[in-house]
């Protein structure tokens, strides 16, 4: 028994098998085939990325649930601008803050309900947050800043459960910082964020962006 031609064809299976089918044709007609798996490509599902359970600014969020209404210190002194567009780190827009004083202190606290230091029901169960990121830039580098979550205490009615800080020399490159909430009891958080800083002989111009519980 004689052949007289060999073909070769490529399928590939659902599961992602590529297969080697080789049909030997035969003299008289028989057809004689055979079905070899080469490949297996393995097709992995995509990983959601983890959503952030509150955001405080970002370009996704449409409806921020804190207000920078906690204006503290020498408040003539201070600038804000929430859709600053000079170099943001993501989307269009960040936050632009200036202290324009070369001595004494100021901050803004981001607050619910606005311009409450605890005197009023409010605030956030964050329950599940593990740490609260934010980026930051300085204009020129070497700007020190202090950042916060969680400013009113007892014995105010309604006060912050938990409270935290990081003292930071920020660059002008966009960083990433984190304050860890690990441990912490987050069932009502009126003072969702926050910044002071001390007079530093100069004015003192920073940025912010994505700052989000997670």
């Amino acid at each position: 028994m004689k052949a007289s031609r060999l073909k070769t064809n490529k399928a590939v299976s659902r599961a992602g098998s590529v297969w080697l089918i080789c049909a030997l044709l035969l003299t008289g007609g028989a057809v004689l085939a055979g079905v070899t798996v080469i490949e297996q490509v393995a097709e992995e599902p995509p990983v959601p990325k983890a959503a952030p359970i509150l955001i405080v600014y970002g370009e996704d969020s449409t409806n921020t649930p804190y207000t920078p209404s906690g204006w503290m210190g020498n408040t003539s002194a201070i600038g804000f601008n929430d859709r600053c567009t000079e170099s943001p780190h993501s989307g269009s827009a960040c936050i632009k803050s200036e202290y324009k004083a070369a001595d004494k202190w100021a901050g803004i606290a981001w607050q619910d309900p606005p311009n409450d230091w605890g005197d009023k029901d409010g605030g956030h169960n964050l329950t599940g947050a593990t740490k609260l990121t934010f980026w930051a830039r300085g204009r020129e580098g070497g700007e020190k800043v202090d950042f916060y979550f969680g400013a009113i205490k007892s014995p105010k009615p309604f006060f912050d459960t938990a409270t935290g800080k990081i003292t930071t020399t920020l660059t002008a490159d966009w960083k990433q910082y984190t304050i860890d909430l690990t441990g912490k009891d987050l069932t009502r958080i009126k003072t969702g964020f926050g910044w002071s800083l001390a007079g530093q002989s100069r004015p003192v111009t920073f940025y912010l962006a994505d700052i989000r519980y997670e």
